[in-house]
Formats: C-alpha cells, sequence, structure tokens
C-alpha cells in the first residue's frame, strides 16, 4: 500500500483503490470501517471518505481490518463516494 505525506498534516493517509470485475465482483484497499452491510447495500468508510455501493445479493467475502482490504460480490449497480464534510468552524469562515 502506497503512503504518503500530508504537507498540512503530520498525520500519514494511504491510498485508496477500488477494483471492479463485471460488476459482479470487487476488491478495496485504504478501508478504515464497515458502517452497514446488508444484501443491498454496503457503506465503508475508506481513507478518503464514505462510499455506498448499491445492488443486490451483496455479501462481503473477505475484510482485513488490520490492512484495510475488502472484497464483496454481488449484483453491483451503483458506487457513490459522499463529499467530505467540513467542520461547522471551516464553513462558518469560509
Amino acid at each position: 500500500m502506497k503512503e504518503f505525506q500530508n504537507p498540512v498534516s503530520t498525520e500519514i493517509q494511504k491510498s485508496h483503490r477500488f477494483d471492479m470485475t463485471d460488476r459482479k465482483k470487487a476488491s478495496l484497499t485504504g478501508v478504515k470501517s464497515v458502517d452497514g452491510a446488508t444484501s443491498s447495500e454496503l457503506t465503508v468508510t475508506t481513507v478518503l471518505g464514505k462510499l455506498e455501493v448499491k445492488g443486490s445479493e451483496l455479501k462481503i467475502v473477505k475484510f482485513d481490518e488490520v490492512d484495510g482490504n475488502l472484497t464483496f460480490t454481488g449484483n453491483i449497480d451503483s458506487v457513490k463516494y459522499a463529499a467530505p464534510k467540513q467542520s461547522f468552524i471551516k464553513r462558518l469562515f469560509k
């Protein structure tokens, strides 16, 4: 996994990757947590923000919390990244 240093922050961030095969199988890296999983929706937090996958027959095959790798199968209909939310203070002084 590739790492880079953010010049604004001293926190090391890891990269995120999403690989999908034939809309039936997907593998992700940079996953921090699985927030919700049903047969029709999968919500995860990645190092780059929230990710929502919708479809049918979705099933997590493997999740390695230490490495941040996730593999799932099913009929994938949509993949959506949520825009990162800014803090109230940042929005106030924009």
